[in-house]
């Protein structure tokens, strides 16, 4: 039997149901309104957070009437899922608890400007009503305002004067008496610039981020190579006296230094190409400092999908993760997003991109890990070569103690053998190989001296302290190269923050156990707090060997 569907099957309360659970917070509806001007190709837009208003503005290419009567429709968009952001027809609605009215001036180049008002307010105040008249019993299901007849009722669209809305195109969209519960947290110039910058497809910032420029030239290019498109928007943010123009939220001092040069990754999976990853690795081995920008985030044609922890299970631990700065850019149009924005619909395609995903992860763990491994041959290389000047520089003055001699030949052995491993493994840096190759020969040269004096004191030979061995060592010192100064290196200072660092998750109970081990075993084995430090450092580092596979 077929059923006949009328507007009465559906109730008026299905508006406040909807936007209640897509758009729980109040800064979700800036999101959904710039999306729309992002939509209308808009390349400039302006946010004004004033009194009990708040305005948005775009430069778009406008509505003419008939698709201002299309956009105040439910669940149905004229939009293309594959081009635009906002194609589900809810987010016009994002503000139905946030104020009294909402009123829509747009216009495109060809019509006369027009008027859509939104009573907010007096739709609410109904639905209260009937929830209180159903309470007392006074209301039945059947005597429910429907839907349709809610919004007939309460939204009005009328044609203006070019003096109301004197653009040549574009739509300004202003909510009315703004809910002071919600105003309250709307009126925070950084709360809502940190939201924006987190959520909207802004430009990179030139002044503050030294990889700005280069980061969007590549993903363009590649994305150019891909035949899609990497647009990005100019937003004004304006809270009451203070206006600033908002940029994504990366900076230099995210870093403990700069940031090592961006790496990119084409996300592709077979023959689908689903956008470019980019990502900034710290240059020591230390987590990023700001928590809430650590790692990557999944962006869809700008716009945030989900939360940057959603994508630290594909790189396994978080050792690495928590040293990047980065993004997975996804451009690929039939890639769509679910409502709420915090994963893609569920398709074959969403398993092939987090196939892809995986493999992103792989890459940038590979580089992170190339990277410690470089650092550490920088440490080795730079420890050894310091101790070989102090050798060099000692040698002629231990030339007639032999239990010094053994120690020192064994020592320049341990330093040899050391860094002749790393060049055989091919884990230092190019530029540095010579460097290590120079060190090896000093050694080797340095160890036949050694070995010389030992066959000497051994036969009982004096052996007179002159010149030449000095200037043999003054020589070999020349050939050493010069350290470079060390960036600095946080190290943890306890057992605890030893497991805090590398990104492992520890319940109360087994924090408190680490803690009694540190107090009754690892500060019980040190002689003082130096000590105490060093010790701590080595664990860090041999606990990082075993996560890393090392």
């Amino acid at each position: 039997m077929t059923i006949k569907i009328t507007k009465h099957h559906i109730g008026g309360e299905l508006i406040s149901i909807l936007t209640r659970g897509m758009y729980p917070d109040s800064r979700d509806t800036l999101r959904e309104y710039v999306q729309n001007g992002v939509d209308a190709e808009a390349k400039n837009i302006e946010i004004k957070i004033r009194g009990d208003s708040i305005v948005v503005e775009d430069d778009g290419h406008g509505m003419d009437e008939q698709t201002m009567l299309k956009a105040i429709r439910v669940g149905i968009s004229d939009k293309n899922p594959k081009v635009d952001v906002g194609f589900r027809g809810i987010g016009i609605y994002s503000s139905f608890h946030l104020c009294d009215q909402l009123h829509i001036y747009s216009k495109d180049k060809k019509d006369t400007p027009h008027l859509l008002i939104f009573n907010f307010k007096t739709m609410r105040d109904v639905l209260n009503q009937q929830q209180i008249a159903r309470l007392k019993g006074d209301l039945t299901g059947d005597e429910l305002v429907d839907l349709q007849s809610l919004l007939e009722k309460h939204i009005e669209l009328k044609a203006i004067g070019a003096d109301k809305f004197p653009k040549e195109s574009g739509t300004r969209i202003e909510m009315v008496n703004i809910d002071p519960s919600f105003f309250k947290s709307l009126s925070k110039f950084e709360e809502v610039a940190d939201y924006l910058r987190q959520v909207v497809p802004l430009h990179f910032d030139p002044e503050r981020f030294k990889w700005a420029k280069q980061i969007e030239d590549e993903i363009t290019e590649i994305c150019k190579e891909h035949k899609a498109e990497f647009n990005l928007i100019d937003l004004t943010l304006q809270v009451d006296a203070k206006i600033e123009k908002l940029y994504r939220p990366y900076a230099n001092d995210l870093f403990d230094e700069v940031s090592l040069k961006p790496r990119f990754k084409a996300v592709k999976n077979k023959n689908y190409f689903f956008g470019v990853a980019w990502g900034c690795l710290n240059e020591t081995r230390n987590k990023i400092n700001d928590k809430e920008l650590r790692g990557f985030l999944i962006r869809k044609q700008g716009f945030a999908i989900g939360k940057r922890n959603d994508v630290a299970k594909y790189f396994g631990r978080t050792t690495y993760f928590d040293r990047y700065v980065g993004e997975i850019i996804i451009v690929r149009p039939d890639l769509l997003p679910n409502a709420a924005r915090t994963d893609f619909e569920i398709s074959p395609l969403r398993a092939l991109f987090y196939e892809a995903l995986s493999e992103v992860a792989t890459f940038y763990n590979n580089v992170a890990n190339e990277y410690q491994e470089f650092t550490k041959g920088d440490e080795e290389l730079d420890k050894a070569v310091s101790a070989l000047k102090e050798l060099e520089a000692n040698i002629s003055f231990q030339s007639e103690n032999l239990e010094q001699l053994i120690d020192a030949i064994l020592l320049v052995r341990d330093f040899r053998e050391q860094i002749k491993g790393r060049l055989k493994r091919k884990v230092l840096r190019k530029e540095r190989r010579k460097e290590a190759e120079n060190v090896v020969k000093s050694a080797e040269a340095l160890e036949k001296e050694i070995q010389n004096f030992i066959n000497k004191s051994r036969k009982g030979v004096k052996i007179a302290k002159g010149k030449t061995p000095e200037i043999k060592s003054l020589e070999r010192i020349k050939k050493l190269p010069e350290i470079k100064p060390k960036k600095e290196e946080k190290f943890p200072e306890s057992l605890p923050e030893v497991f805090e660092s590398l990104g492992l998750t520890v319940s109360e109970e087994i924090k408190k156990a680490l803690e009694i081990i540190d107090e009754k075993f690892v500060q019980a084995s040190a002689n003082n707090r130096a000590d105490y430090l060093l010790i701590i450092k080595n664990l860090k580092e041999e606990i990082e060997n075993i996560i890393n596979g090392g």
